[in-house]
């Protein structure tokens, strides 16, 4: 059993410097939701989704012993952590931490006379369920008992962490030797082996501002992998959303190579797209988000075929464009465009059944979509589209035209959809040809259940999970998920009724 975790007495002389007023709590708030709030709970009772699963409960904050404690005591703990509890010295300044403590303070003030017993939502007594032994994995060991329960339309499943302390990661790629390639924005490309998350990065010219990470189809020949990463605006010149390929030897990166720089843009690269994907023939995708590239509005540049911005490319695997891409041979616009009309792809996966290439998109206030693509076709932004500007007015009077594809589906209000996977897994009957995507503006994952090749249902599972950035159904058959702002790996168990 764990010792109850006390602040050092000095801590206790620690005062904040901050003014208090209405912005340190709308800061603290966002910054509670952002790294708290998946493990302590929407109103700090330590009954977050992550949070069942831990072997030491979460802080509920209204507890009378943490009530007492001090301003200096809780900053310490923010900034040191213990166990599951991460440290947040290195991620966050003192000046966040304190718009913590702030929101943290009025937490306990609000619901001071509620009823402090959690009540997550779908959870079910863990004494009645238990794992099935014949679930195995390659990558990680499955938990000794059942650490939660979550009930879902269709299915009773366990979130089990396998990876935590990471920082802002962005995807993952499982390699055949059980091991897992892990990107963070920072320019740390990370490693799982045995299961256990190596305290070493993989070595070599890592660039920074990473974000999507592939395997060749033929890795375990070749040890190909394919790195995309941003360069942020520097005056004279603009961004760019980069294509590299390098050669995983060992713990290092090596022989990498620019295949292809998209830009130059004007903003900052948040949202430039860099997605990755192989279709089965070998051929390499690459997504590229609107941005600014001239005095043009974003949005004028993304039927305009000259020029990258919301496109999805299309290159050979050495990056040279592939002889029957839709356009090789028409003037004015780039070889190696595949589809336009995009706003911000966020996720690019084939279809581990058809081998199509799927895509998933931002909208802008709704319309967030689903796309099957096609060679040569344009996907309508912004003429064409289900969403609406922020202050609600209309777009497009369209949200169908002759010569524009439709999106396979569209979410309204906006999920603002991550990368995503399809599950075809023998571990979840019920879920087969289902879609499982990341959620990322409500913090949960979305289940879309399919008929006949079409869209007919949704469900909202994890509700207050966090950021969800990655999906994937790896070879072992269960559903990963990646989580960018508590910086971990979970997956989802499936249970059995005792």
């Amino acid at each position: 059993m764990q010792e109850p975790w006390k602040a050092p007495v000095w801590t206790d002389g620690l005062k904040s410097t901050l003014r208090q007023n209405q912005n340190t709590l709308v800061q603290g708030k966002e910054l509670y939701n952002q790294y708290c709030q998946s493990c302590h709970g929407s109103k700090g009772l330590g009954d977050g989704v992550l949070g069942g699963e831990l072997p030491v409960k979460p802080a509920n904050f209204h507890l009378q012993a943490l009530v007492n404690q001090k301003d200096g005591a809780i900053f310490w703990k923010l900034s040191e952590g213990r166990g599951s509890m991460p440290s947040y010295k290195e991620s966050l300044s003192a000046e966040k931490r304190w718009q913590l403590v702030s929101y943290i303070r009025q937490l306990t003030s609000e619901n001071k006379d509620e009823q402090l017993v959690p009540k997550p939502k779908n959870l079910l007594p863990v004494a009645d369920f238990l794992i099935e032994r014949k679930l195995l994995s390659s990558y990680f060991p499955l938990p000794e008992k059942v650490m939660n329960a979550i009930a879902s339309e269709d299915i009773v499943f366990m979130v089990d962490t396998v990876v935590s302390g990471l920082l802002r990661p962005w995807s993952m790629a499982f390699l055949p030797d059980n091991s897992i390639l892990i990107t963070e924005r920072s320019g740390n490309l990370r490693i799982v082996k045995n299961g256990k998350l190596s305290a070493n990065s993989v070595k070599g010219n890592v660039p920074k501002g990473l974000r999507d990470v592939k395997l060749h189809p033929q890795f375990s020949k070749n040890r190909l992998i394919y790195l995309s990463y941003y360069i942020e605006p520097q005056k004279p010149d603009g961004g760019y959303t980069v294509l590299m390929q390098g050669k995983l030897n060992g713990d290092s990166f090596v022989d990498e190579k620019i295949l292809y720089k998209a830009g130059p843009f004007r903003e900052g690269g948040e949202t430039f797209g860099s997605r990755i994907a192989f279709d089965k023939f070998g051929f390499l995708y690459f997504t590229v988000g609107q941005r600014t590239i001239d005095e043009r509005h974003r949005w004028k540049t993304v039927q305009d075929r000259t020029n990258p911005s919301g496109k999805v490319m299309r290159f050979n695997d050495d990056g040279t464009i592939p002889k029957d891409n839709p356009f090789v041979d028409s003037l004015q616009i780039l070889p190696e465009i595949y589809t336009y009309g995009h706003r911000q792809p966020q996720g690019l996966i084939r279809h581990p059944l058809t081998g199509e290439i799927w895509e998933t998109e931002h909208g802008e206030m709704g319309g967030s979509e689903l796309n099957l693509l096609k060679s040569g076709s344009n996907y309508g932004w912004p003429d064409v589209t289900f969403s609406r500007n922020y202050d609600g007015t209309l777009i497009s009077q369209d949200t169908a035209r002759v010569g524009i594809e439709s999106p396979v589906h569209h979410w309204t209000p906006s999920i603002a959809p991550s990368d995503f996977d399809f599950v075809f897994s023998n571990n979840y009957p019920k879920w087969k040809g289902n879609l499982f995507v990341g959620a990322m503006v409500h913090k949960r994952l979305n289940r879309t259940a399919f008929n006949n090749g079409k869209p007919v249902h949704d469900e909202i599972l994890l509700e207050n999970i966090g950021r969800i950035r990655d999906v994937k159904v790896p070879s072992d058959g269960f559903i990963y998920l990646m989580i960018e702002d508590t910086g971990q790996i979970v997956r989802l168990l499936p249970l059995k009724k005792r």
